[in-house]
């Protein structure tokens, strides 16, 4: 018998089972998952993709007429619309990713029951689907901000846009670490699922989207950072597409420890939930 065409399902040991080598040979159903995503956001849709465009000039165009213009609080010297856009871009993929993977259990239910796959697959799945969508509106940021460079309004691009790939590391990891903590819990608890968009709706306002980081008390920030990574991740967004950033290497390390921490809670619970969640489903 040829062995190659052997595959052996074992019990896992230990608290984590993020077995790299078994992942890749899934690559290509990875990659399946990634695409139905993609179409069934857009099917039957009028604009189709063009809504991953429209959505976030229309929340920005909203935010600088009432936020900015009549509230009148500060985006810390920077024109409005490139301050709020450079933020909704990061929170657009966050949000997504969160709801996405809280109803994995859910949502997959049938195919999770019938079929042997690493169950991890479909959360990484959603990192890329997000992951096209946030691209596209990351080359609406850059037409944007050249045009008010070349309007003079701003510096324009620097060095510092080859430090967002990093940024969008830390908002991937820290964006998955959340959705498999909620989807954990929702495969246990069902109440769950319904406050998902209620948190998200709270988790905006406390984010430095609508304000400047400047906003938060010096001795808070570093306690922010920590407690919400986002608002590192969205402040130095704002840096790499713009200029001066409050953040200090205290408040990065502090985000990135808590990304960290999350990220270990969230495999270790979607893990362990996995194993009996089709018996409760």
């Amino acid at each position: 018998m040829d062995t190659d065409l052997v595959t052996v399902i074992s019990a896992r040991r230990g608290l984590f089972d993020l077995n790299i080598r078994r992942l890749w040979r899934y690559r290509d159903l990875l990659l399946l998952f990634a695409r139905r995503d993609i179409k069934v956001r857009y099917t039957q849709t009028v604009l189709g993709p063009a809504w991953l465009i429209i959505q976030p000039l229309t929340l920005t165009a909203v935010f600088t007429a009432i936020v900015s213009g009549v509230a009148h609080i500060s985006t810390a010297g920077q024109p409005p619309p490139i301050f709020y856009l450079t933020a909704l871009i990061i929170w657009s993929y966050f949000s997504q990713i969160v709801q996405t993977v809280t109803y994995t259990f859910l949502t997959n239910a049938d195919l999770f029951s019938k079929v042997y796959l690493p169950r991890i697959i479909v959360p990484l799945s959603a990192l890329l689907s997000n992951g096209v969508a946030l691209l596209i509106q990351v080359a609406v940021v850059l037409v944007v901000v050249i045009a008010y460079q070349f309007a003079g309004a701003i510096d324009g691009l620097s060095w510092r846009i080859i430090v967002f790939p990093f940024v969008v590391l830390q908002l991937a990891a820290f964006s998955l670490a959340v959705g498999l903590i909620f989807g954990a819990s929702t495969a246990k608890y069902r109440d769950i699922s319904q406050t998902t968009s209620f948190l998200l709706q709270i988790w905006m306002f406390v984010t430095p989207i609508i304000y400047p980081f400047s906003a938060v008390a010096p001795g808070y920030r570093l306690l922010m950072c920590f407690l919400n990574p986002l608002a590192t991740i969205v402040e130095a967004s704002r840096w790499c597409f713009l200029n001066g950033s409050l953040l200090d290497v205290n408040e990065i390390i502090a985000s990135v420890v808590m990304t960290m921490l999350l990220f270990g809670v969230g495999l270790f619970a979607y893990q362990r939930v996995e194993r009996t969640a089709m018996d409760t489903i």
